[in-house]
C-alpha cells in the first residue's frame, strides 16, 4: 500500500514539475501611508507618500498558483498638524500659541512579504490576486517636532526632532502585518513576465515602544492635550510595476523518482 501511495505522489510531482518554473526580478512603485490612531478635535492628518522598490523571487507551481518572497525598501510616514489654539500653555517657551505646529513621524523599513498568488486566465494577458504576511525591519526613523517633555514632565512641547534609537521613547525595530494585492501580468516572450499590482497592507503591531517616565507624565498631565504616541499601527497602499525572468525546472528529477517508485513496486 505504501509503495502505491509513493507512486501516486511521484506521478503528481511529475505533473507539477512539468510546468514548474522559478523566476527572479525587480519591482518599483509609489505608496501612501498613515496610522490607525484616531484624531481629536483641533488635529489634522497629512498622509505620507514615498517610493518603494525591491527584489522578488517567484515560484510557479502550476498555471494558476505561485508563491514567493520579496525584499523591499519602503518608507512609512504621517504628519499631524496641531491648530494654533490647540493646547495652551505655549508649546515653545515664552511664546504664545499663534501658529500651527506640524509633527511628522517617518520610519524606513526593509520589508519582506511571503506571498501566494492566484492567477486567472490562460493566454498572455492574465489577472491575479495575492495574499502575503510580511516582516518589517526598521532601518532608520525620525520624529520631527516630536513631543519633548519638560525636565519635571509637567509639560509637553513640540519643538524637537528625534532620531530613532529603537528603544524606550521612540520606535520598535520589528513590524508584522498582512497584505492583499490585485493586478495583471503580460507574458513577454518565452521567459519574461511584466506585471502591475496595487496592494493594501495593514500592520498588526504598535510601532511605538513604551514611553519614558517623563513622556508618560507629560502626556497624561491635565494641562496637555497632545495625542499620546502608542496604540497605533501603519496602514498603507502602493502601486508598483515589475518584471521577472523565469527558468523552467528540469523534469528529470521527478521522472527519476517515478522510475524508482516503479522498481520498488
Amino acid at each position: 500500500m505504501r509503495k502505491k501511495l509513493l507512486l501516486v505522489f511521484c506521478l503528481a510531482l511529475c505533473s507539477i514539475s512539468g510546468y514548474s518554473q522559478i523566476g527572479f526580478g525587480l519591482r518599483g512603485g509609489f505608496g501612501a501611508s498613515n496610522t490607525s490612531q484616531e484624531l481629536v478635535s483641533g488635529l489634522t492628518r497629512t498622509i505620507g507618500t514615498s517610493p518603494t522598490y525591491g527584489f522578488m523571487a517567484n515560484y510557479d507551481l502550476d498555471l494558476h498558483f505561485s508563491a514567493g518572497f520579496e525584499v523591499n525598501y519602503t518608507k512609512f510616514s504621517e504628519s499631524l498638524t496641531y491648530s494654533a489654539a490647540f493646547a495652551p500653555p505655549s508649546r515653545i517657551s515664552d511664546k504664545s500659541d499663534s501658529t500651527a505646529v506640524k509633527s511628522t513621524t517617518s520610519i524606513n523599513y526593509l520589508q519582506i512579504p511571503f506571498y501566494g498568488r492566484i492567477t486567472f486566465g490562460e493566454k498572455k494577458y492574465k489577472a491575479f490576486v495575492s495574499f502575503a504576511p510580511f516582516l518589517g525591519i526598521a532601518l532608520s526613523g525620525k520624529w520631527e517636532n516630536g513631543g519633548r517633555p519638560e525636565g519635571d514632565g509637567s509639560l509637553i512641547r513640540l519643538d524637537a526632532t528625534y532620531t530613532a534609537q529603537f528603544k524606550e521613547g521612540d520606535f520598535k525595530k520589528i513590524d508584522i502585518g498582512g497584505q492583499v494585492g490585485f493586478g495583471g501580468q503580460y507574458q513577454l516572450g518565452k521567459n519574461g513576465v511584466l506585471f502591475a499590482e496595487a496592494r493594501l497592507q495593514i500592520g498588526f503591531l504598535d510601532f511605538w515602544n513604551d514611553l519614558t517616565p517623563l513622556q508618560t507624565k507629560g502626556y497624561t498631565s491635565v494641562v496637555n492635550k497632545y495625542l499620546k504616541p502608542g496604540g497605533t499601527s501603519w496602514r498603507a497602499i502602493n502601486i508598483s510595476v515589475g518584471y521577472y525572468h523565469t527558468f523552467k525546472i528540469p523534469k528529470k528529477t521527478a521522472s527519476a523518482a517515478v522510475k524508482k517508485a516503479g522498481k520498488q513496486r
